[in-house]
């Protein structure tokens, strides 16, 4: 196990910490999930404890992730399960986020906002208890110094070097779209074909 950077292993400041900038996504960006649910019955209410990389450790709020690529948001929810899909997931929703205006982010692929951190790149990838730690913290923490971030920007576990997540407070900067995986055929064939997923229920009806 690497050894932590102190920032890992201190709280962090109540004070936005000098030098911590925030940057913006441009309208028209795109993002991917994959949901039980539609967004207009998404709720927002945190969980008693964090299930996430960056569920707030209070519980006070809820956060839904997204990936920057259609085939990134399927390989960020399923590679735990070996890239099967399970038939009881056919009901899933396929939802596309377009930012309706420019998002305020707090981006954490930025060398400069590590460091005023006091981390490294574990806290987009990491799975060190004291890292998960300190993003659920992170999570309260950039709700307390910004009072209208949209989104947390962050490398994703799976292509930490080509790709993008976002872990999102509300849906109210997007436009948002979405179907059933069942209804996503031409898209489940292309996951099926050329990235070896596996899908538990009858493509073809």
């Amino acid at each position: 196990m690497p050894e932590l950077p102190a920032g890992y292993l201190a709280p962090l400041p109540l004070q936005r910490p000098v030098g911590l900038r925030r940057r913006r996504l441009p309208a028209g960006t795109e993002m991917w999930r994959i949901d039980d649910s539609p967004p207009n019955a998404w709720t927002w209410h945190g969980f008693p404890a964090p299930r996430y990389r960056f569920d707030p450790a209070s519980g006070a709020f809820r956060v839904r992730y997204a990936g920057g690529t259609m085939i990134g948001a399927f390989r960020e929810k399923y590679r735990d399960s070996g890239l099967f899909l399970p038939a009881d997931h056919a009901g899933h929703h396929f939802v596309r986020l377009v930012a309706s205006r420019d998002l305020r982010v707090l981006d954490l692929r930025n060398e400069r906002n590590l460091d005023v951190l006091g981390v490294d790149d574990q806290i987009s990838t990491g799975h060190h208890p004291a890292v998960w730690t300190a993003c659920h913290q992170l999570a309260d923490a950039v709700h307390a110094w910004w009072d209208d971030l949209d989104a947390i920007v962050y490398r994703p576990r799976t292509t930490p070097a080509t790709s993008v997540n976002i872990a999102f407070f509300a849906t109210d900067p997007f436009l948002t779209d979405s179907s059933t995986l069942a209804e996503a055929g031409e898209l489940l064939a292309e996951v099926v074909l050329h990235h070896g997923f596996t899908v538990g229920w009858n493509l073809t009806g």
